[in-house]
């Protein structure tokens, strides 16, 4: 951990943001601290980004897309208040997070091959193979979680970054969920929630998994892929899933400002029907995650009214794939949900 913060000391932040019995100026005081130490993931994710680009677009120069992201300070402190007894701040794994998505699971495989056979300084802590078993949910991919090694920068020394590297589909999935849940107020991504949304969506992930060769969660290994398409149907008629997801797209959030950039910061309303995009070039940076602390700090955001993130993706339309749960944008799940139920 850095000289400033060691790993007591963010495990202190994570402790205040979660307790009850704190003052307004102690929370302040420890928001402020998350947000510097937060910050500092900047400079490595550019790093580690760097290398991801060069892997991806040697592999897949046609689709594969590369995003990255500072996880947001509600989305921490929901993650701590969820699993305190077994999660602290410092040991978090994902403050940094670098993604990458390209069209098909070989690829994915080669991605993960250039990892394991890669030099590097850092330090590979952690990594979860997420295709080969899915987890409850039906989510998949591959997570990689590395410790950051910088002698020349103590600063930076010891922060984890992680990485996940995903498929079109895997991650239509994934963003799909994220929608929905933010849509309809439920934490669907942590498995909380209706029934109807938790179980349509273990069972469209095995329904993908089967069409990626793959092996779904073992809760559906013993069914054969017509048997789980002619369940989606009947569950899709039964829950009136159509009719959830139609609402959903026609309250897609239009963007307003958007240029191309090096950094966005996209602030989403709740309620619609727009976002308020900010956009930061090349060397920006701090700038950029000074307008993201000062939204984050809002009483828009604090009040659940909106909610803000900063990413950087290559392009713009690279950024609408990558996050598409931003814009409330689902119109390509939906098409991918359509045809499959066409085959019956």
């Amino acid at each position: 951990m850095t000289p400033k913060y060691t790993r007591g000391s963010i495990n202190r932040i994570g402790k205040i943001l979660i307790a009850d019995d704190i003052s307004p100026k102690e929370r302040d005081d420890a928001l402020g601290e998350l947000s510097d130490w937060r910050s500092l993931h900047l400079e490595p994710m550019n790093a580690f980004q760097a290398r991801l680009r060069m892997y991806v677009k040697n592999i897949d120069p046609k689709y594969g897309i590369v995003a990255q992201r500072l996880k947001r300070t509600p989305t921490i402190i929901d993650k701590l208040k969820n699993r305190q007894q077994v999660m602290k701040l410092g040991e978090m794994q994902d403050i940094g997070g670098l993604r990458a998505i390209v069209s098909d699971v070989a690829k994915v495989r080669t991605l993960e091959k250039k990892y394991d056979q890669s030099r590097t300084v850092h330090v590979l802590r952690r990594k979860r193979d997420y295709i080969a078993e899915p987890q409850e949910s039906g989510y998949r991919g591959i997570h990689l979680v590395y410790s950051t090694v910088n002698p020349k920068k103590p600063d930076y020394d010891g922060l984890l970054i992680e990485i996940q590297l995903r498929t079109r589909l895997q991650h239509l999935w994934a963003t799909t969920v994220e929608t929905v849940g933010t849509f309809f107020r439920e934490s669907l991504k942590s498995s909380q929630g209706s029934p109807k949304w938790l179980d349509f969506f273990k069972l469209v992930s095995a329904i993908f998994a089967y069409e990626e060769g793959e092996q779904p969660h073992e809760a559906y290994r013993d069914m054969t892929y017509q048997e789980l398409l002619k369940l989606l149907k009947d569950y899709v008629d039964r829950q009136s899933i159509w009719a959830s997801l139609r609402m959903i797209l026609s309250a897609g959030m239009e963007s307003s400002a958007m240029k191309e950039a090096a950094y966005w910061v996209i602030e989403s309303y709740q309620k619609g029907p727009f976002n308020r995009v900010y956009c930061f070039d090349k060397g920006e940076e701090e700038r950029a995650n000074a307008v993201y602390r000062t939204f984050e700090e809002s009483y828009r955001c604090r009040s659940q009214e909106t909610q803000v993130v900063l990413v950087s993706v290559d392009s713009i339309k690279k950024m609408k794939k990558a996050y598409p749960n931003f814009f409330s944008d689902i119109t390509d799940f939906n098409k991918e949900l359509g045809r499959l139920l066409g085959e019956i």
